[in-house]
């Protein structure tokens, strides 16, 4: 008989390999908008019906939730749990259902990993919903944006670049400050930022700019540039090149602020920076989760002094002085 050890060695391992079975149950409820329906108590059959599926096949898929702690049983009628309500219902303030729906993007690039690792060479594939990677972005963002401007040197600043702006939440939050903001992306993303900008009253301090930064210019000027989740995408020459570019657009006494995961000088911790570095061997020609002595060094190279570092969870903020 195995000892208890061994026993406990063997669970953590099939938790481990087994983990894309809740990932995919939780995707699929999303998919399907399952929690949207249960913000109070529904049976099995109320909820086919709303849903147009397969009676036996809903209700496997609910037990699984259930289990998963997402939804309560009450004999045949299940309800969200306060979790779901809070980040899974489309109406609440903390959705988190679009970064779950690009995490099916993800499901796809993935599952050629194997290729990938004999190639080298990315796996995204025709699957990609650039709207559900942009609201996701905003969906995670969101809930740390505040916090993330707080720490950002704003008393002189008055007019500012959010480069690779994406959905424009931190362009939102630097705009609530008063700022002349300007967001810096592809013309693709700037069609689904409108609408998000458009949906709060600082749309008018905020400048959609349209282009590629590590082809086109954006400007100068600029008090601050703010570059959030962006290097992660791109080789260390290019985040060089893309650096120094930016050092070129500040005034005197101007600041850059980068925001990344963060992963320890090892590139082994935390699991969530490793991770997210083979998300990136999958989706992008060079990138990778890069450490603060990576970034550090990078920001002196492209000619910023005064480098400070806060750590934020699982991002770090750099900010750099010229």
């Amino acid at each position: 008989m195995p000892s208890k050890n061994l026993e406990e060695e063997l669970q953590h391992l099939r938790t481990l390999w087994s983990g894309f079975m809740a990932s995919r149950v939780i995707m699929t409820a999303n998919n399907l908008r399952v929690f949207d329906h249960l913000v109070g108590w529904r049976s099995v059959d109320e909820l086919k019906e709303k849903l147009k599926t397969d009676k036996r096949a809903t209700e496997i898929l609910l037990d699984a939730l259930t289990a998963l702690g997402l939804l309560k049983k009450k004999k045949d009628r299940y309800k969200n749990t306060p979790l779901s309500d809070r980040f899974l219902v489309s109406s609440s303030p903390y959705y988190q259902g679009n970064i779950i729906a690009h995490a099916e993007n993800l499901w796809w690039s993935w599952s050629g990993l194997d290729d990938v690792l004999k190639t080298g060479k990315p796996n995204r594939t025709e699957r990609w919903d650039l709207r559900a990677f942009i609201l996701g972005m905003h969906d995670i963002a969101s809930l740390r944006s505040e916090e993330v401007i707080k720490r950002l040197p704003l008393r002189r600043v008055k007019k500012a670049l959010d480069l690779g702006g994406g959905p424009g939440t931190y362009s939102i939050e630097l705009a609530k400050k008063g700022l002349e903001v300007t967001l810096f992306d592809r013309p693709e993303v700037l069609e689904i930022v409108e609408r998000v900008i458009n949906d709060t009253p600082y749309g008018n301090n905020i400048k959609l700019k349209p282009g590629d930064f590590m082809v086109d210019s954006f400007g100068r000027g600029y008090d601050l540039v703010f570059l959030s989740q962006v290097l992660h995408a791109y080789s260390e020459k290019d985040n060089i090149r893309l650096l120094r570019s930016i050092r070129k657009t500040l005034n005197p006494g101007g600041y850059v602020a980068v925001q990344e995961f963060y992963l320890n000088e090892t590139r082994t911790s935390p699991l969530r920076g490793a991770l997210f570095s083979v998300n990136m061997l999958v989706n992008t020609q060079g990138g990778r989760t890069y450490t603060s002595k990576e970034i550090r060094g990078w920001l002196k190279d492209a000619g910023f002094i005064s480098i400070r570092a806060h750590r934020l969870g699982e991002t770090a903020l750099y900010i750099g002085k010229i």
